[in-house]
C-alpha cells in the first residue's frame, strides 16, 4: 500500500523525468536532411505585402467606425449645454486659441500619426 509520502515523491519524479527528456532532445545532434528544408523553402512563394495605404486603412476604418458608434450613444445634450454656456463667455483671443487647439487635436495629430512611416 502506498502512503502519502510515496505519492508525493512519485509526483516529484514525473516532472523531473520529463525535464530530463526535454534536455536530452535539446542537446541531441542535428539530423541532416540533405538540403530538403532549403529546397522546400526555395519553392514556397514569396510573401505578398499589402499596400501601405491599405494597411493603414485596415486599421483606421474599424477604429473610426467603433469611435462613431461609441460617440453616437453619448448623452450629447447633457454634455453640450455646459460647454456651450462656457463657450459664450469666452473672448475672441481665447476662442481662436481653443479652435486651433481643437483643430490640432482632432485633425493634424491623427493624420500625422496615420502617415508616420514608423507606424
Amino acid at each position: 500500500m502506498m502512503n502519502d509520502n510515496d505519492m508525493m515523491n512519485s509526483n516529484r519524479l514525473q516532472p523531473d523525468r520529463f525535464d530530463d527528456f526535454l534536455r536530452q532532445q535539446l542537446h541531441a545532434d542535428y539530423i541532416d536532411d540533405n538540403g530538403f528544408t532549403a529546397q522546400l523553402m526555395a519553392t514556397l512563394p514569396a510573401q505578398k505585402t499589402l499596400n501601405p495605404w491599405l494597411e493603414k486603412a485596415i486599421i483606421a476604418l474599424p477604429v473610426a467606425l467603433i469611435a462613431f458608434l461609441v460617440l453616437r450613444h453619448l448623452p450629447w445634450r447633457d454634455l453640450v449645454q455646459p460647454v456651450y454656456a462656457w463657450f459664450l463667455l469666452l473672448d475672441m483671443t481665447s476662442l481662436i486659441t481653443l479652435a486651433l487647439a481643437m483643430f490640432i487635436a482632432l485633425v493634424v495629430a491623427p493624420v500625422a500619426w496615420l502617415f508616420n512611416s514608423d507606424a
